[in-house]
């Protein structure tokens, strides 16, 4: 656990309960988040992962659920999303990456993808080929916050599931 602390955020207890699940500083990423980018910080996670818990994610479906598993983990140690913000941003990259291998979809600038105005996501986001723009990223700093509620693996079969 401390090298995923030093590597990627995280500083201790939260003394105050934080009210918004996202990040209110800046993140201290290890490369641009751009679209090419996102395979990088999916395979950042893979590597922590390996590394700290011996496990090999191989960006199937049912490893969604080590994601769920490993955020409410280090959210239940009392880590805040500001403590923790990159690994959680690298963790939702890792759920995209999973819906781009498993349907076709593909990384996005958030600038470019179409938002109505007034919204906006995270700086990429993945595109499904039925045109649905989702944000796994986002998601991944809303179960950290909410904790079960905001279930990853409800989210994956939500948004890659064949419309009627």
């Amino acid at each position: 656990m401390s090298f995923l602390k030093s590597l990627f955020g995280g500083k201790g207890k939260k003394p105050v309960p934080d009210t918004d699940p996202m990040p209110t500083r800046e993140l201290r990423l290890s490369f641009a988040p751009s679209p090419e980018n996102g395979i990088l910080f999916a395979q950042q996670f893979v590597g922590a992962v390996k590394q700290n818990e011996g496990i090999e994610l191989d960006y199937s479906v049912d490893t969604i659920d080590f994601v769920d598993k490993f955020l409410q983990r280090f959210s239940d140690e009392g880590l805040s999303v500001n403590d923790f913000a990159e690994t959680i941003f690298i963790a939702g990259s890792y759920v995209g990456q999973v819906m781009v291998n498993n349907n076709e979809g593909l990384w996005v600038a958030q600038a470019e993808a179409g938002l109505p105005e007034g919204v906006t996501m995270m700086p990429l986001v993945i595109k499904l080929p039925n045109g649905t723009i989702t944000d796994p990223i986002a998601k991944a700093f809303k179960r950290f916050h909410f904790g079960e509620s905001d279930d990853l693996k409800y989210y994956y079969h939500v948004f890659t599931s064949p419309r009627p």
